[in-house]
């Protein structure tokens, strides 16, 4: 399958023009290295007298032989032994070479001073170096000598070797600067510090002393051309740069490709082409050709950009690589986006990842972990860009600090390819293995994918025998009558747990049947949508359509919605792809199911079929556009047209959860085919129930009923629905009522609820005087009984649904009385509290107990995550410990060493592949140097020349031009092989040599190298002797640990990154109590944000300073057994001291972290974060000089980076602390006295004196930048608790911007509403002036909860507008309204929890919402459905406990309620368990439970009865009613009327985000229905209906008549008895009437009459922001009058008239 729907070529101009730029940069960064043409002259050419006058001026020379004075630094010449043996045993040959060295440095000095005299001090000479310290000291008197020192030290000539060595402490001090700063290198450090001066002047004396003749030679230092890329920090910047710009180019279609995963996932678009037989594999591969072909326009120039920055790059190649490398990215995304429902959460996941691997595969690069290719291949694996990175080294010919090798390349698109494989694999594997509902088809184990086996079909099976009740649920029906779908015993589980329990059921052709179940059991619904659609089998039994056998077909490749004839699925609007046009939408799903026929055969089918499809569903007109512009009406005609594109016979239609108009569409498509075709719809209103054919109730993954709604009437409906509410009188039980319910059943009645205040009660309707008299007796002891109201009706469909349900449950539902501990609860919690809600004024030992237990608690229940986190920390220490040992293992070898090892100053010594140039002039002085120059060096083995070649020019070829050509042709062949060579030539019998070098090789020393073979050459060729050699040595001079502190300079990785992981856990806790759970706790009456945050950091710095505990105690374990005792204890003190501190500002940090709502993205932003502004080693590449040093400042606020550079100093101060204690424990100042340690410091450096930790050179700044951390994230955290940004933002609002009145919905309203605005507004002014004036008396209307003109606007559109209504003390307010109608929002905005977009909501008279939301909200109770309020680990009990104290019960009468309070509702044998494992039936109870204790003196509780046993629904309403009788305000929502009634008898109908009208229920139904009785008559033969009841009543009006019933309104002013008796005078005087029916318009027949006559729409203009107006489509809609034409259901059920229902199956019998 291969879908390539069109973008909106905005977006992809922008990513393109973003890319674009971004290459820009890339290019931009590269040029100094890759796009910088070569120099032929980087560097002057340095004659002998330049090289001579580099030395400082400021030197003593010194011989063993010789003393003199000269004003230079200071050059020791001293042998290596006490007695030197020397070839030359005449002591005349070391004077005369130090004389001469004397000559050759102090002519130079005595021409550089311009004549000036030069201060002339004796020579210092010794025997040993011992020695020469005691004469150096003696010489100081004990002073710092800040001229540098060279020490030239003579060693034992073998054969024709000459072996010095030169010690510098310049060269020494440049390499040390040099390893730490970050700009480029110096050029030459053995030129600047005068090494190549004494090297070359100690040369020339041992040419002077051994050769025979005089010396006929000059020689010259010429740089050799240079490559860019042989700057290693240039190279590694440029890299760095080139990845970032190419990854964050790829960043931006990878975000939108994983969104338009999740988003067609989300909508059901990848179901539907399941559906259609496409593969997962399939999709995946079409989301993935949607990447690449979206990307195009980003991979060319991105390819392009490779080819102009590596110029010698193949485009194949390069296009290769970055595509590769983007699908590997979208592989890593679509994995991730299987667990995201959400397609923001999912592009920023996708973002964020990407990013953290970039960082760390950069890092990696940087610190060197990725040099051994089996380790490569396990980092390729994890971090992908880390690939990227060895392919642009691979394109650069350069792996930057070592030679480069071909296989990266292609390990790397090896490793790629094999990942990509492997991703798809796991990608394949989720998709039925994935929870949570998201696996399509429903969820199976991964074993049964991976260890599926053949069926073994000679194994015998198990037939079971029917039970013969299969179908007692069913209505009867004629075998004759043809079966669409047939269900056979049917039994469906998902991971264990069932979902369908052996259905058998039958959908009949030409039938409109409906599937229904509660909202609460959607997903059994769903797996019968599975089972017809053939997305899953059934476990067992059978599923048949149309004939075929589903298991069939499924194992035939074949899905029912792919073929001709048999199933259409009408989805819903969001899956439509609003990319594509009509005509392809249309076209795209007919090639999609017909993917089997020819091309012409689907060409003919689009052309025979499509217009049709077009002029049936009115799209003849919009066949052009595309599907973003239609508008809702075109949307579904087009869902509808894809429904029938193969012209099925059955079609199946999903629940609606769309618009108004989308269900307009369907509903009258289902009117006008529901005679032609089979149409199955699944649904969760009752409403729909009516309209159907055939209804099928499941329930508990059972069928209760199967049958025509006339038959659920039938067997359901045919007696009267008496409900009535009683007072409370202060006792559980009350005895009369218990009399009126035997009495009702003795009569033939039923008991449908009993939940105390509210009874209803199934009558039968005949015989009629039975009922009349029972009628009578409750009306007359109606005061007797306590009944304050009595409605007898009609069941409508909601309530034959409850009596299909309640007869299915008749053992669960059936009221049966309390049981001991359930009453006695309710007795005590309803007792006068000897207790008063006890308010502390900051945090008590009580509270913080109670965060403990949570917090301890939590890491009880996710111990995994504690377990984790001890063995980061115990990995931690440890690391640390054996880092700070290495460095005193190295230091203590260095020590022992005397001296760092000198390097040989040869070309051989190095080992490494190299091409010495020469270019001889043709003589025969020339060829005999050339000769010496081309032999090794005397001693050299075959592993070090193996890899040495020489390339000889002729004297008439330009060398320079060789060696540019050899670096444009051979980049890297240059870059490492052409570092040494010389020119020469003959002038005149004097030979000028030039010597040759590479300035900036990885090879510092080249100069000295080149320079040291020339002079080896010219020795052989003055002595004739092919083993002469003179050996340099470069042994830098250094005393101190300085050697050591190179390596302390950069945190190790893997401690920055363990230390991350250490604290990442604090972030849990926390993220999991986002949302309700967290705004429950800290608006409690004895909390706070404040006290919250504050107990919750008590508890984690203490778990924290644990884990450092834990660390420290690993790092002195590990300290005493890998390293030497050579450390003082308290040098380790400082660290887990560091750490204490850390955690002061680590914890805050994570706090805002922990705000967001997906825990896994905190705890992954937080890491991110942590580490990237933790670790200045990769920024500082990205950035040099002045820039960077703001940039480390910027750093600052990073806690991490505080931690990381303390790290760094304390190492620094504890190695150089610790070098002290290793020289006075191995006693090593006998053989460097001039040590800072030893006796005789003060010469080279200063004594030694110990660094304080908690100082300026310390760890000082860095803890007060963590006490600045821990204020600021503090109080940024506080400041967002108590929503002071928030209410920043509204004033703001409010007052810059216009005012913008929300869209009135109602054309009028009502005149309940009406007068409850009038009320609000003028409480409102009450209230005003009497907080300017105390002594103004106000009503107790909305006392504890006033609403004034509430409006709620989120995403532009407004889901409140104009809410007003206020409750007193005492009082309750029940609001009525759909799940989409505002409900939700509403109740969050009134517990506090949301914000309002306008309007004020005051809790007490005194509190505002948008003033001061802590306090108002401290005044509120929130109960709902939705969400759980209570922390997931704890325990029913626990978590009851908990918010009891919170809310100020006294600690020892908490134990009390909390128990009597389960009890109560019935939740004491859960008390145990933990929240998430509770049942959503059980969470419900526990959020009411929640709500109550210590109860507030506002209550807002949403659907708190949901699904609820009539015994726990009654102890609510028990509970409630003595809540108000305390004085607290209730307001209660349900989508239910009959919820609210057992709570109160006001009703306030919330519609379209208004409130349409409130009032009390009976002014409700007076201003709704017609006036008096409706009485309906079964007559025997036609006669005068006005004329019999003419006889009996005085005003009435005949509503209808037909066939022999006849339908009369009474308007006399009668109550229940009065009615019935005379109805029974009517019979016994009349004989042809039968029996009559009298039945009141009820309050949910009103409601139902409401939504369905609600006819005004919002338009979709009003929805968007002024501001953004500009940026909306004009979409194409459709016109009224099309609207207006739409079919609608028939009314099938009416009161008044004598519809099919209720009144054709009434008076059957």
């Amino acid at each position: 399958m291969t879908v390539y729907p069109r973008r909106r070529w905005p977006i992809l101009a922008a990513q393109t023009v973003f890319a674009g730029c971004l290459f820009l940069l890339a290019v931009f960064a590269a040029t100094p290295v890759f796009l910088t043409p070569l120099q032929d002259a980087p560097q002057a050419t340095l004659t002998s007298g330049d090289i001579m006058t580099s030395l400082n001026r400021m030197a003593v020379l010194t011989t063993p032989f010789l003393m003199a004075v000269f004003a230079a630094t200071p050059v020791f010449l001293t042998p290596l032994q006490d007695a030197p043996q020397a070839t030359l045993t005449s002591g005349d040959i070391m004077t005369s070479l130090s004389a001469g060295t004397q000559r050759q440095l102090g002519s130079v000095y005595y021409t550089s001073l311009k004549g000036k005299p030069v201060l002339i001090s004796e020579f210092l000479t010794g025997s040993t170096e011992q020695e020469l310290n005691e004469i150096l000291y003696e010489k100081s008197k004990g002073k710092v000598l800040k001229h540098h020192i060279i020490w030239v030290v003579w060693k034992e000539k073998e054969n024709n070797t000459w072996k010095f060595s030169i010690r510098s402490t310049e060269l020494a001090h440049l390499a040390k600067v040099n390893s730490t700063v970050t700009r480029s290198l110096p050029r030459n450090r053995h030129l600047m510090s005068g090494f190549l001066a004494v090297q070359m002047a100690v040369s020339e004396e041992i040419l002077a002393v051994e050769s025979k003749e005089g010396l006929r030679h000059r020689i010259k230092l010429k740089a050799m051309p240079i490559s860019p890329l042989m700057r290693k920090e240039a190279v590694r910047q440029a890299m760095v740069w080139i990845l970032l710009c190419f990854t964050v180019a790829f960043i931006p279609p990878v975000m939108e490709v994983s969104a338009l995963v999740v988003h067609e996932t989300s909508n059901q678009y990848k179901q539907a082409l399941c559906m259609r037989n496409v593969g997962a594999a399939c999709i995946y591969l079409g989301w993935l050709s949607y990447l690449h072909m979206t990307t195009l326009p980003i991979l060319i120039p991105a390819t392009l950009t490779l080819i102009l920055i590596f110029r010698w790059v193949w485009i194949f190649v390069a296009f290769l690589f970055v595509a590769i490398y983007i699908t590997v990215m979208a592989m890593t995304a679509f994995i991730m986006c299987m667990f995201q429902n959400k397609s923001h959460i999912a592009a920023i996941w996708s973002a964020l990842f990407t990013v953290l691997q970039l960082f760390l595969a950069d890092l990696l690069v940087h610190h060197g972990f990725d040099g051994t290719t089996s380790f490569t291949v396990l980092l390729h694996i994890l971090l992908p860009p880390l690939g990227l990175v060895h392919a642009f080294h691979g394109f650069a010919l350069l792996e930057t600090g070592r030679e480069f090798l071909s296989i990266y390349e292609n390990h790397t698109l090896i490793i790629w390819i094999v990942m990509i494989l492997a991703y798809f694999g796991l990608l394949m594997l989720l998709q039925r293995t994935i929870g949570g509902d998201r696996a399509i088809g429903g969820q199976v184990s991964w074993r049964s994918i991976i260890f599926k086996q053949a069926e073994d079909k000679t194994k015998l099976r198990m037939i079971h025998n029917p039970h013969g009740n299969e179908r007692d649920p069913l209505q009867e029906v004629d075998e004759l009558v043809a079966k669409a779908i047939s269900f056979h015993n049917v039994t469906k589980s998902i991971m264990g747990t069932a979902m369908l329990r052996r259905v058998t059921l039958d959908v009949y052709r030409g039938e409109y049947t409906l599937f229904f179940a509660e909202k609460i059991q959607e997903r059994m619904l769903h797996r019968v949508e599975d089972l017809i659609t053939g997305l899953t089998l059934p476990d067992d039994g059978s599923v048949n359509m149309l004939g075929n056998d589903m298991a069939t077909l499924i194992k035939a490749d074949k899905r029912v919605t792919a073929m001709q004839g048999m199933l259409g699925y009408c989805h819903r609007m969001g899956f439509l792809v609003g990319e594509l046009s009509v005509q392809e939408t249309l076209q795209f799903f007919i090639q999609l199911c017909l993917w089997d026929q020819s091309d012409e055969e689907v060409e003919s089918y689009i052309h025979t079929h499509t217009p049709r499809l077009y002029k049936e569903s009115d799209l003849e007109d919009v066949r052009e556009m595309y599907v973003r512009n239609l508008g809702t009406y075109y949307k579904a005609q087009l869902c509808w047209a894809i429904a029938m594109i193969l012209e099925p016979r059955i079609v199946f239609i999903q629940n609606y959860i769309d618009g108004a108009k989308y269900i307009s569409v369907i509903n009258d498509k289902i009117v006008k085919y529901r005679t032609h075709l089979t149409i199955v719809k699944v649904s969760f209103t009752t409403s729909a129930l009516e309209h159907a054919d055939r209804v099928f109730l499941f329930d508990r993954k059972v069928l209760v009923f199967g049958g025509s709604p006339a038959y659920m009437f039938f067997k359901y409906g045919r007696e009267y629905r008496v409900r009535m509410t009683f007072r409370v009188r202060g006792s559980l039980d009350n005895e009369k009522v218990e009399e009126l319910v035997d009495r009702a059943i003795e009569m033939g009645g039923q008991v449908r609820a009993n939940v105390g205040t509210l009874l209803i009660l199934r009558l039968p309707t005949s015989p009629t005087d039975v009922t009349a008299e029972f009628i009578k007796e409750i009306t007359e002891n109606a005061n007797n009984y306590g009944i304050t109201s009595l409605n007898i009706s009609l069941p409508d469909s909601e309530e034959i649904h409850k009596r299909a349900i309640n007869d299915s449950r008749r053992q669960l539902m059936t009221y049966t009385g309390y049981g001991g501990y359930s009453e006695r609860a309710l007795r005590e919690l309803t007792k006068p509290k000897l207790w008063k809600r006890k308010k502390s004024p900051c945090l008590t030992i009580t509270l913080l107990k109670q965060t403990v237990w949570k917090y301890v608690s939590f890491y009880i229940h996710y111990r995994l995550f504690l377990i984790i986190t001890m063995l980061s920390a115990i990995v931690t220490g440890a690391i640390i410990g054996v880092y700070l040992s290495y460095q005193l293992n190295e230091m203590e070898t260095i020590i022992s060493s005397s001296r760092l090892l000198g390097e040989k100053m040869t070309v051989e010594a190095m080992h490494q592949s190299t091409t010495l140039v020469l270019r001889v002039y043709k003589s025969d002085d020339a060829i005999s140097v050339a000769t010496g120059y081309v032999m090794s060096t005397t001693g050299a083995t075959p592993a070090e020349t193996e890899n040495m070649f020489y390339t000889a020019l002729p004297h008439t070829e330009s060398s320079t031009e060789y060696l540019m050509l050899r670096a444009i042709d051979s980049p890297q062949s240059y870059v490492y092989a052409y570092a040494y060579g010389m020119i020469l030539e003959d002038e005149r019998g004097t030979l000028d040599i030039h010597v040759l070098y590479s300035p900036i090789h990885y090879d510092t020393a080249a100069a000295a190298r080149s320079l040291a073979r020339v002079y080896m050459a010219l020795l052989r060729h003055y002595t004739k002797r092919l083993d002469a050699d003179i050996e340099v040595t470069d042994d830098p001079l250094v005393l101190d640990s300085s050697p050591t502190q190179k390596k302390t300079k950069v945190p190790p990785l893997v401690i920055h990154f363990m230390l991350i992981i250490t604290i990442a856990h604090i972030t849990l806790l926390p993220s999991m109590e986002h949302g309700l759970i967290r705004h429950m706790q800290v608006h409690a009456m004895n909390f706070s944000p404040v006290r919250y945050w504050f107990s919750l950091f008590c508890c984690d710095i203490i778990l924290y300073w644990t884990l450092v505990f834990i660390i420290t105690t690993v790092l002195f374990c590990v300290m005493y057994w890998v390293a030497p005792v050579h450390f003082l204890h308290r040098d380790l003190i400082v660290i887990p001291f560091m750490l204490i501190m850390y955690g002061f500002s680590c914890v805050p940090q994570a706090y805002l972290f922990s705000l967001g709502p997906s825990g896994a993205l905190n705890s992954m932003s937080f890491v991110i974060f942590n580490i990237i502004f933790g670790e200045a080693s990769v920024i500082s590449q990205f950035i040099k000089g002045g820039a960077f040093a703001y940039a480390e400042k910027g750093l600052s606020l990073s806690p991490q980076y505080n931690v990381a550079n303390a790290f760094v100093r304390i190492t620094k101060i504890f190695v150089y602390n610790s070098e002290c204690v290793i020289f006075k424990s191995k006693k090593f100042c006998k053989s460097n006295v001039l040590h800072k340690c030893c006796k005789k410091c003060g010469i080279m450096e200063g004594c030694f004196e110990r660094i304080a930790y908690l100082s300026k050179a310390g760890i000082l700044d860095e803890i007060l930048w963590t006490i600045y951390h821990s204020i600021i994230f503090s109080s940024l955290l506080i400041i967002w608790e108590y929503r002071v940004i928030q209410r920043l933002c509204y004033y703001a609002r409010k007052r810059c911007s216009p005012p913008e009145e929300p869209p009135i919905m109602m054309e009028a309203s009502a005149s309940g509403s009406t007068q409850e605005r009038g009320d609000v507004e003028a409480k409102s002014r009450q209230m005003k002036q009497k907080r300017i004036s105390r002594d103004i008396k106000t009503d107790t209307f909305g006392e504890n909860l006033l609403v004034n003109n509430l409006s709620k606007r989120i995403n532009g559109v407004y889901k409140l507008s104009h809410i007003s209504f206020g409750i007193g003390k005492g009082e309750a307010l029940s609001l009525v309204g759909q799940s989409r109608a505002g409900r939700l929002d509403l109740c969050e905005i009134l517990a506090g929890f949301k914000m309002p977009s306008s309007g004020t909501i005051s809790a007490m008279s005194r509190w505002s919402l948008t003033i001061d939301p802590h306090k108002y909200s401290r005044n509120v109770a929130f109960s709902c459905f939705e969400y759980c309020p209570m922390p997931p680990w704890m325990t029913v009990y626990d978590s009851l406990w908990m918010m009891g104290v919170l809310r100020g019960i006294p600690q020892r009468y908490i134990h009390e309620e909390v128990t009597n309070l389960l009890n109560a509702i019935e939740l004491d044998d859960a008390s145990n368990v933990n929240v998430l494992r509770l049942h959503q039936n059980e969470k419900t109870r526990l959020n009411f439970a929640v709500a109550v204790i210590g109860a507030p003196p506002v209550l807002v509780l949403d659907e708190f009865t949901a699904y609820q046993q009539y015994s726990v629904d009654r102890a609510m309403f028990y509970i409630l009613y003595h809540l108000r009788k305390q004085g607290h305000a209730l307001l209660v929502s349900s989508a239910s009327i009959e919820n609210h009634m057992a709570v109160t008898n006001r009703l306030g109908i919330l519609l379209g985000g208004q409130l349409v009208d409130v009032d009390h229920i009976d002014a409700l139904v007076a201003r709704y229905s017609s006036e008096g009785y409706t009485v309906v008559v079964h007559l025997k033969d036609e006669v005068d209906i006005e004329a019999i009841f003419g006889r009996h009543f005085q005003n009435f009006s005949v509503n209808d008549v037909s066939g022999v019933l006849a339908s009369v309104q009474v308007k006399d002013s009668l109550n229940y008895a009065e009615i019935f008796g005379k109805m029974e005078e009517l019979v016994q005087a009349n004989q042809t009437v039968y029996s009559y029916v009298i039945t009141v318009t009820a309050m949910d027949y009103i409601y139902s009459a409401i939504l369905e006559g609600h006819k005004v729409q919002i338009t979709p203009d009003q929805y968007y922001w002024p501001c953004l107006k500009f940026l909306s489509r004009k979409k194409k809609k459709a016109d009224l009058q099309k609207l207006l034409e739409l079919e609608k259901f028939q009314k099938k059920y009416d009161i008044v008239t004598l519809k099919e229902l209720p009144w054709s199956v009434i008076f059957r019998r």
